[in-house]
């Protein structure tokens, strides 16, 4: 049975990526395209017009349309969100409420589950918490949530690749962690379309910026995720801290992750648990870092694909520290793949249905 489906913002970089990926998607068919922003009110503009790799694709032939709850619920079972925090906080109860289905918001609107830690991340986004309760759209941890889910929220590309690094630690019992620090790089891409002086080529190109070297939001949303797995360091809390940099990719996202323990760890143990945490994980491939021609994990080797690479490794040098090097695709296990992988779960069907894509390299 083939289901309608709705994007909302789809003029941005992610709704692009959900009409890729969703133009050849065996179950689900778009019939509706809207836009957050003002680019539908100058008239009707193609798909094919703004994303030029749609040309004379299906998807390609939609027009922006202005967005209406009851022409959305009137024609979609499930809609995807790719619209900013304040937008998708009224929408998608809104839409829930008038009939749709599912709804896969890809924004950070209720990604954050306590109240008090939403509202000093997210001061300016205001939640209904009464209304539908979110499932965190993360399927290699919460697989089970997902069926009979009507909000799934789904991370954001840094916190996924941070939590898949940090999740098989979850499993060591016994390990002590004193601190985790996420040292995490991210291309242009996840910056969106939006203009700023910052995203010029000429400030933007042959960078490392620290566009957040402390307080980044993502931090809340990791430690809130993994604290409800297991995950604990020795304050009896969670102690963690992230730093993001903006660097010259566009696609790409890599993280390393350093956590720190005065237990003996032997770097076989730490292998053998992450290729056991993700032996099944269609999505995960455990990486030996110095086996290929290029040290691995490296962005480009997933640039276009749902895969996320991690690699962990024991510092040899008496420094008591677990490096685990994650990278993704921003824009699809980073965003539009992993919505698609989430919604492939809740509707029964197998996960990678619409996502058996190889990457491209180079890229």
């Amino acid at each position: 049975m083939t289901i309608p489906v709705g994007i909302v913002g789809a003029s941005g970089l992610v709704g692009g990526e959900l009409l890729r990926l969703l133009d050849a998607h065996p179950d689900f068919r778009v019939v509706y395209a809207g836009s957050s922003g003002k680019r539908e009110e100058s008239g009707p503009v193609a798909l094919a017009q703004i994303h030029p790799h749609l040309l004379g694709r299906p998807a390609g032939e939609l027009t922006l349309d202005r967005t209406r709850v009851s022409r959305i619920a009137g024609t979609c079972t499930a809609v995807f969100l790719a619209t900013p925090p304040v937008v998708s906080a009224s929408l998608a109860p809104a839409l829930l409420d008038a009939g749709v289905e599912v709804v896969a918001d890809l924004s950070a609107a209720f990604r954050i589950c306590d109240p008090v830690v939403h509202k000093r991340w997210y001061p300016e986004v205001s939640r209904p918490w009464s209304s539908h309760q979110p499932v965190y759209g993360l399927p290699e941890l919460n697989r089970d949530l997902l069926p009979g889910a009507r909000l799934i929220s789904v991370p954001g590309c840094l916190a996924t690749a941070s939590i898949l690094a940090l999740y098989p630690l979850c499993r060591m019992a016994g390990t002590r962690f004193s601190h985790i620090t996420i040292d995490a790089k991210a291309g242009s891409a996840g910056s969106g379309t939006r203009l700023q002086a910052t995203g010029l080529h000429a400030l933007r190109s042959h960078v490392v910026a620290p566009y957040a070297p402390a307080g980044h939001r993502h931090a809340a949303e990791i430690r809130e995720c993994l604290t409800g797995h297991g995950l604990a360091t020795t304050d009896g809390g969670l102690r963690l801290g992230m730093s993001a940099y903006g660097v010259d990719l566009i696609r790409g996202a890599s993280v390393a992750v350093y956590a720190w323990t005065d237990d003996d760890v032997r770097s076989t143990d730490l292998i053998t648990m992450f290729r056991d945490t993700y032996q099944q994980e269609r999505f995960v491939r455990v990486i030996d870092w110095a086996s290929g021609a290029i040290p691995m994990p490296d962005p480009k080797a997933v640039i276009g694909s749902n895969y996320c690479d991690v690699a962990p490794v024991v510092d040899a040098d008496d420094a008591g520290r677990l490096v685990i090097i994650s990278v993704l695709d921003t824009l699809t296990k980073g965003a539009a793949g992993q919505a698609i992988q989430a919604c492939n779960r809740r509707f029964g069907w197998p996960e990678d249905a619409g996502l058996n894509l190889q990457p491209v390299f180079p890229a």
